[in-house]
């Protein structure tokens, strides 16, 4: 008898625990389930429903499998990814009730097609409009391709959701006709953070023309606050985020955004856009949207928005241009290097800085009543024809005046330029035309890129007050706007986007915190009195700043799943930092249950604000052992005032305003946290004036 090589035996062995490890799926789970990595990979063979009210909790390092289909032609997508009496030939998981699916970084969930053909798809993630809410964390999902749901509606979505209740967090999605969408009127409590979005190179011709759209995210419903999308990476992509009837936050991503409409706001804040043909792009009538505080590098259009109110601030743009039409809004504080700023209509343009674009205007700014201190340096055309006003500009080192020929009379007042004003041009008075040479010396480094005006240039106080007329009260760096940069007495605005020897405004900073577990709080939107343009985000850590003139403010915070935050008359000092700290606490927790409020220990200290001391009064309605430390501003333990076993009933106890060393403390806000039983139970702040 020919012998068995012991090398077969085990491959044979390894094919049969395999086989024994998959675990067929399909039709209705009427009971709670949790799926196990010892029986993963999960075959979806049969379209799974989630029944109503059922939980399917599946666990770190799960592999699913579902069934897919061809998905090559339009009549392949007929016949093979549409629901015909609720049976379709590609599979799909439709959630009629929960998914838990929570990986780790170590061992992630991976939800794929069972067959390993590159022009097969399964269905999607259908989260019904019935359904709670579900939680993805460390996920991934790839090759769906959508399900025709019902005449007129067409699942794109990797995860479509239509219950409007999801929290996706630190999952990658790859080679998805769409990743991750909403549906008009149905959207309450969203948050997409951490994740990341790319086509890759798994989607066939056919797919990748049906889809392109990685987050399509509507409105939310009366009563509920915006989605919130923070920290996302999006790659390869036609279209990043679609974004229809916006209200939302898009925070600290890379994005490549779609069109956006109707009566609501739109919040773009502190994201990083790669290589997108349109990054931010409206092209349907919105309300309002606020750009602030981005990167966008390469592609088309970093901006491109028809029919908003719109305000595009403190971004930098490389090799991409900005385009309006038929806005209103302020576009200031803007850098832009290579690309161009086609800005017409009725909105206010200054501060802003456009060179290097070999290829088109510097700023291309049309019938617009306010256009101040902004510069435009070494592009191919120096104007677009049609503006009314360029007041304190600084226009240099151009190819050509402009494309075509000034079809308007635009006036010149105050502003420095290396070309005649004359007809069909209007000289309003305090020009400066400069030589090549003087125009070296008007900047520190005009080859470098850095506008900063140099000691003694002739565009130091040369300006026209446009703060007669306008309002904007800072120069490029919020500094202040108008100062005595020359030291004659005099203070007279500056030409150009910078204000030499210009103070800094004063600033709000500090963090947010949940009191019921004295953690941070990441994302939170802030406004300050209210108003949508007066605008930050805290970060990853719960950490912002945001600069201000000199007054009084109430401060708004908001977040989806935290009650909202107002704190009233915060005062801001010209050239000083005002710390804030805010609490915010959670509404709902994991599972979607209402979170009940925090324990009342009637805790307060007295006097507040104090100086040296205060004390820290408390009540116990058990005994128990009890904690009480001081933290500062920025976490950091400064002193624990208690750490032992107390009765029930009132407790005081003294800060004498010294750390764990004897040295006393600065002025500013601390926090005191009380402990029971080893459970943070009530935060409070107290505030040290000297």
């Amino acid at each position: 008898m020919r012998r068995i090589r012991p090398i077969l035996l085990i491959a044979l062995f390894i094919f049969i625990s395999n086989l024994h490890s998959q675990t067929e799926v399909g039709g209705h789970l009427s009971e709670d389930t949790i799926w196990n990595p010892e029986d993963s990979p999960y075959l979806v063979t049969e379209i799974l429903y989630v029944d109503p009210g059922v939980t399917l909790t599946i666990l770190p390092g799960v592999e699913v499998k579902v069934s897919s289909a061809p998905c090559t032609n339009w009549q392949e997508r007929t016949q093979n990814f549409w629901l015909y009496n609720g049976v379709s030939v590609a599979k799909m998981i439709r959630v009629n009730g929960r998914i838990i699916a929570e990986g780790t970084k170590q061992d992630s969930i991976v939800f794929t097609r069972l067959q390993d053909d590159p022009d097969y798809y399964w269905g999607n993630i259908y989260i019904t409009e019935q359904a709670d809410m579900s939680r993805f964390e460390h996920c991934k999902f790839e090759y769906t391709a959508g399900i025709g749901i019902a005449l007129g509606h067409v699942a794109y979505g990797a995860l479509s959701i239509l219950n409007g209740k999801v929290v996706v967090k630190n999952s990658f999605f790859q080679n998805n006709a769409s990743m991750i969408s909403t549906y008009f009127g149905f959207t309450k409590e969203i948050e997409i953070i951490n994740n990341k979005f790319a086509s890759g190179n798994g989607l066939n011709n056919f797919v990748l023309g049906i889809g392109g759209t990685d987050l399509s995210i509507t409105s939310p419903m009366e009563g509920y606050k915006p989605a919130l999308i923070a920290n996302n990476v999006f790659e390869g992509s036609n279209i990043g985020v679609r974004a229809y009837y916006v209200n939302n936050h898009h925070v600290d991503s890379f994005v490549n955004t779609g069109s956006s409409q109707w009566n609501a706001s739109s919040y773009f804040y502190d994201n990083h856009f790669i290589d997108c043909y349109r990054a931010i792009h409206s092209w349907t009538r919105l309300a309002s949207i606020y750009i602030r505080n981005n990167n966008f590098i390469g592609g088309t259009d970093g901006v491109d928005i028809d029919h908003a109110y719109v305000e595009i601030s403190d971004n930098y743009f490389e090799g991409c241009d900005i385009v309006t039409m038929y806005v209103s809004g302020k576009v200031f504080n803007n850098k832009i290097e290579g690309g161009e700023a086609r800005i017409p209509g009725e909105i206010e343009v200054y501060n802003n800085i456009s060179f290097n674009n070999d290829n088109g205007y510097g700023l291309e700014v049309g019938y617009n009543p306010y256009c101040a201190n902004n510069i435009s340096v070494n592009n191919q055309y120096a104007i677009w024809g049609k503006t009314m006003y360029y007041d304190n500009c600084i226009i240099l080192n151009n190819d050509e005046l402009t494309q075509h020929y000034v079809s308007g009379n635009p006036i010149f007042r105050n502003s420095i330029v290396d070309f005649p004003i004359e007809p069909p041009l209007i000289d309003g008075g305090g020009n400066i035309i400069v030589d090549s040479l003087q125009a070296q010396e008007i900047f520190e480094d005009i080859q470098g890129g850095n506008f900063h005006l140099a000691e003694g240039s002739i565009a130091i106080d040369a300006g026209f007050d446009t703060l007669s007329y306008y309002y904007s009260p800072f120069d490029m760096e919020y500094n202040h706007r108008v100062w005595d940069g020359s030291g004659d007495g005099n203070a007279v605005i500056d030409i150009g986007a910078y204000e030499y020897g210009a103070p800094s405004l004063g600033e709000i900073a500090g963090y947010v915190y949940d009191p019921v577990t004295g953690e941070t709080v990441d994302y939170v939107f802030i406004k300050i009195d209210n108003q949508p343009g007066e605008f930050t985000f805290a970060d990853s850590d719960g950490s912002f700043t945001y600069r201000l003139p000199a007054g009084v403010y109430d401060v708004y915070a908001e977040r989806v799943f935290y009650d909202d935050v107002i704190e009233y008359n915060v005062e801001v000092i010209d050239g000083e930092t005002t710390e804030l700290i805010i609490p915010m606490s959670k509404t709902v927790d994991a599972e979607d249950n209402e979170v009940s409020a925090i324990a009342d220990f009637n805790i307060m200290n007295y006097p507040n604000p104090f100086n040296p001391e205060t004390t820290i009064k408390f009540d116990l309605m058990e005994a128990g052992e009890v904690e009480l430390t001081i933290y500062n501003i920025k976490g950091q333990k400064v002193k624990q005032l208690l750490g032992e076993h107390l009765p029930a009933g009132e407790h005081k106890i003294v800060w004498d305003g010294k750390d764990y060393f004897g040295n006393s403390a600065s002025s500013g806000v601390y926090v005191y946290k009380l402990k029971l039983n080893g459970e943070i139970e009530a935060v409070q702040k107290c505030l040290l004036l000297k």
